[in-house]
């Protein structure tokens, strides 16, 4: 790739130009102002005060890389390594989902509902660690495990809590295999979370490009036939493993919410509490132990 200038002001043009083809202008624009600021360091006021800035070769090969993988379709949360999520910058690679703005929601009902201090906490299916380092991040109190099948995901959860100076305890299990997974544990939880696997095979075609072509499906996707087992699974576990008064939360998939709360034996749980995100659908749901 040639640029017609080195200037920081030349090079966003014509990288931009070549986004649109792809993109919006304005998630164009948005994403070579975030390209900038990872590889030069420069934020969106600074990049308008330098617009005269000369870049280095390896700075445009950094630059025009990155603009090439977004090129093709990869998400730009991977090509910069990083996202936010409930305040925290964390890794991400293609081993784990990049975390949405509705997990933020789960996030946010949680901490609103503990009033104790001292809270043993379980987050099933962890991937990037998010859910369980932003609640460690805000309850500072609290005892946080968090579990994943995939040593992957594991090991880029521990790095993040490493990078963060959070204390989460990460343990490789397989919560369809829950005799196993109780055994992991000689405790009982006052909470326990999870975002599991919850789209259907069938849903596949309504999903954009780069979710299919990079995101992992082991933590994306169930079989039609079986749309609810994580969350079956997960719900017997919990109903050894939750103290009493002790509450589950879950991440739905929105068209089976009312199948996921008749999943609850009543003479266990009480009443769940289905809780709708800030698009108006049903994607939570909250339960408390007997």
């Amino acid at each position: 790739m040639f640029y017609t200038s080195n200037q920081l002001a030349g090079i966003k043009r014509e990288e931009i130009t070549r986004l649109t083809q792809f993109y919006p202008y304005h998630e164009a624009e948005n994403m070579m102002n975030m390209l900038i600021m990872h590889f030069l360091g420069l934020s969106r006021v600074m990049q308008q005060l330098q617009v005269d800035k000369r870049l280095s070769e390896s700075e445009m090969l950094a630059v025009h890389g990155a603009v090439k993988r977004l090129l093709n379709n990869e998400p730009v949360q991977y090509v910069l390594g990083d996202t936010m999520f409930y305040g925290l910058r964390l890794e991400v690679n293609a081993n784990v989902l990049i975390p949405r703005p509705e997990t933020e929601e789960l996030v946010e009902i949680i901490v609103k509902d503990v009033h104790k201090e001292d809270t043993d906490i379980l987050d099933i299916g962890t991937g990037s660690g998010c859910i369980a380092l932003a609640l460690k991040n805000n309850l500072v109190q609290s005892r946080i495990s968090a579990v994943d099948i995939s040593e992957e995901a594991l090991s880029l959860a521990r790095k993040n809590a490493k990078n963060l100076q959070l204390d989460v305890n990460f343990l490789r299990c397989n919560i369809l295999d829950t005799a196993a997974c109780l055994k992991t544990f000689d405790k009982y939880f006052d909470i326990i979370v999870s975002n599991p696997p919850y789209v259907l095979q069938k849903e596949k075609e309504q999903m954009s490009g780069n979710v299919l072509d990079y995101e992992p499906h082991l933590a994306l996707f169930v079989e039609d036939d079986d749309p609810l087992i994580f969350y079956r699974k997960i719900i017997r576990f919990a109903e050894k493993s939750l103290r009493s008064g002790g509450k589950l939360y879950f991440e739905l998939n929105e068209n089976y919410a009312e199948e996921t709360a008749a999943l609850f034996c009543k003479d266990i749980f009480d009443t769940p509490d289905i809780q709708i995100d800030i698009n108006g659908k049903k994607r939570f749901i909250a339960v408390r132990k007997y």
